[in-house]
């Protein structure tokens, strides 16, 4: 069932272009980490771990695809050991830059979870919790039981429901691609299915949100073609007329964007079924 959650486009990309993508997006992602909304997003993960029984004092943590922190320091803050694990070198800078400062047990790691082998990095079984937030780390059924393979006790998975874009993604998408942009729908549907079918009982939260940023059109522009353009190059001519949408939706020189989210968050325990 998994196999079908990535074919949202993840598919095709590679480790490198993945880990590229990323790293341009590393300073970003590291600046919103103490922002209201992030903190307010965390400490709603750590209220749902701390429901199913997760202490983090004392416990060892294997954070997937964890960027530059956000769930990784505040579980280290609380006593956990963690082992932080990346693609993006840029996110991982970032987080050691946190780690050295606040001296955390943080063990961080470059590496694909695409094709991690958890034997020869002493994973399997090691883990009172296992996370993957918000990550492309988890793809495929494959990866997925990776993930389980790792823990001992509690898993943590959290992905998209429903992502309606800013109306210059799905422009650029229909007009200037020529190609569809409808919503993901199966970030979190098909591995909540794959658990509960599994025999597993994930408990399960349904967050909402919408997105509202204000940005130069350049610097709108260009993030629109890295992140639309992940995994495939466009040319100058595609780059130029998305250049050109976004300068002209923005006649004050300034274009404000807004996304409607509903994203879904669940813990497990693998031993029970």
């Amino acid at each position: 069932m998994l196999e079908k959650a990535a074919a949202n486009g993840l598919a095709v990309l590679d480790e490198g272009r993945m880990a590229e993508f990323w790293n341009k997006r590393s300073e970003n992602y590291a600046n919103n980490i103490g922002k209201d909304k992030r903190k307010k997003k965390t400490d709603e993960i750590l209220e749902l771990l701390k429901e199913a029984g997760f202490n983090p004092e004392g416990s060892r943590v294997l954070d997937i695809g964890c960027g530059p922190g956000p769930l990784s320091l505040p579980l280290a803050r609380l006593g956990a050991e963690v082992t932080a694990l990346d693609i993006s070198s840029g996110m991982l800078d970032r987080l050691k830059d946190a780690v050295k400062k606040e001296s955390l047990p943080v063990d961080v790691i470059e590496c694909s979870w695409w094709t991690a082998d958890i034997d020869e990095l002493g994973f399997r079984n090691k883990f009172d919790l296992v996370i993957a937030s918000m990550t492309p780390g988890i793809r495929d059924v494959d990866n997925f039981d990776m993930m389980m393979a790792c823990s001992k006790n509690l898993c943590y998975y959290s992905n998209f429901l429903r992502r309606v874009e800013d109306k210059a993604y799905r422009d650029i998408r229909s007009s200037i691609l020529g190609e569809s942009s409808g919503n993901n729908m199966n970030g979190i549907i098909f591995p909540f299915m794959y658990l509960y079918l599994s025999e597993y009982r994930p408990s399960l939260r349904i967050n909402h949100s919408e997105w509202k940023e204000e940005l130069n059109w350049k610097e709108a522009a260009e993030q629109a073609i890295g992140f639309i353009g992940r995994g495939r190059d466009f040319d100058d001519n595609t780059k130029e007329k998305i250049m050109d949408y976004y300068q002209n939706a923005s006649p004050d020189g300034i274009y404000s964007s807004e996304s409607d989210v509903y994203t879904g968050m669940m813990v497990w325990e693998v031993n029970g079924k």
